[in-house]
């Protein structure tokens, strides 16, 4: 391993392993660190096959992306012809790996010092020896784990880099001139924050977790409040009572700009948009499998009561609120609320923390408002029976 600083390395084995709230203050989203040892004796949970078996599948994002003598071709998923994409040296990407394979969970467990609403997804790669997608720029944080074989990791600084497209789906940047350059093998992870540049390469046929993680932009936030007044709430029009005389028509007046601003600064400080943001921070793209034969909430409870238990589907990670500091009492998954009492409170942080449920996680018995929503939660598709 080369780095030209030694802070851009820990070792999780050492006395100064790693801590959680060292790594927030001095790492993330400031610089680049190696983790080595982060998972010891790391065991993947998918393998290749996996990979391609899902890649095959039309409602799961995947893609081939080869270099065959110096020539980058892409291939979008759903793959049906291995053997034509995966010439040269060849990389399969698998999206969203976390909502259709259970197994890969305890892979994401030790980043849960990240609030569940940054977490995307977990992506899986196979590359062959000598495979890449080339020098790039993210615009989100990502840890890159490694499974089986080897890979070389370089990273560079943010910088003004010339973009090359050599080809119409992949972008990256001409090169830069790295602060970290290491081989990492099965456990090590190397941190990545938005806007650093960074190059992988496979030493040896491997797999590599990514662990990214999404950060909205005002785009998007604009997003959000277009669609809350597109619901009608909070979408008062401008009102002039009281306008003074001014000298030229064509002339534009600072206070109307102003009150115009206002006006969208009012709606956006409004419960509304809080719930409208909240509903989009849980908005995960998860894909609905609702029961075919709905249960009732009167089966549920019964189940519930005689000791079943029951745990979140794939992928599944939901958003939970309090009631303080002007938010609701409320839970959130997947853009769907579900409101609730202080009584409740300890029911629902059990439901939100993704553990398995049943009657004996809390000392009351569950309300009705609790056993509805997990119903409704059942009947969705984002909660199933735990069969563990």
């Amino acid at each position: 391993m080369r780095t030209n600083d030694n802070t851009y390395f820990i070792d999780a084995q050492t006395g100064k392993g790693f801590d959680a709230e060292t790594f927030l203050k001095d790492y993330w989203q400031q610089k680049p660190v190696v983790i080595k040892h982060f998972f010891p004796d790391f065991v993947d949970p998918i393998d290749e096959n996996d990979l391609a078996g899902l890649a095959q599948e039309s409602e799961v994002d995947a893609r081939i992306i080869s270099n065959v003598q110096g020539n980058w071709h892409v291939e979008q998923g759903p793959i049906n012809d291995f053997d034509n994409a995966c010439q040269g040296k060849w990389t399969l990407l698998v999206q969203g790996v976390d909502k259709y394979v259970p197994d890969v969970t305890p892979i994401l467990d030790p980043f849960a010092f990240i609030p569940n609403w940054r977490l995307d997804d977990l992506m899986v790669s196979f590359a062959t020896k000598g495979a890449g997608v080339g020098a790039h720029i993210d615009q989100y944080d990502v840890f890159l784990v490694q499974g089986k074989g080897s890979r070389r990791w370089r990273v560079g600084k943010p910088a003004e880099y010339k973009e090359v497209f050599p080809h119409p789906k992949l972008r990256q940047i001409e090169g830069f001139a790295p602060v970290i350059d290491v081989m990492v093998e099965p456990g090590d992870v190397v941190y990545v924050p938005p806007g650093w540049p960074h190059e992988g390469e496979t030493v040896e046929d491997s797999l590599t977790y990514s662990v990214g993680y999404r950060a909205p932009d005002n785009l998007q936030l604009a997003e959000s409040l277009a669609m809350m007044l597109d619901k009608g709430a909070h979408n008062y029009r401008f009102t002039d009572a009281g306008r003074t005389l001014q000298g030229s028509r064509a002339t534009v007046n600072p206070g109307d700009v102003a009150t115009l601003k206002q006006q969208l600064i009012e709606a956006i400080n409004g419960e509304d948009f809080t719930l409208a943001l909240l509903e989009a921070m849980s908005e995960q793209g998860i894909p609905e499998y609702p029961l075919e034969n709905e249960v009732s909430l009167e089966q549920v409870a019964n189940e519930f009561a005689s000791g079943i238990s029951f745990a979140p589907a794939p992928g599944v990670r939901a958003l939970i609120c309090d009631g303080k500091r002007g938010l609701p009492r409320a839970l959130y998954v997947n853009g769907s609320q579900f409101e609730f009492a202080k009584s409740d409170q300890e029911w629902f942080e059990v439901l939100a923390s993704g553990s398995v449920l049943n009657e004996t996680c809390c000392q009351d018995a569950p309300s009705f408002t609790f056993l509805e929503t997990l119903t409704t939660l059942v009947n969705n598709g984002y909660w199933e029976w735990y069969e563990g």
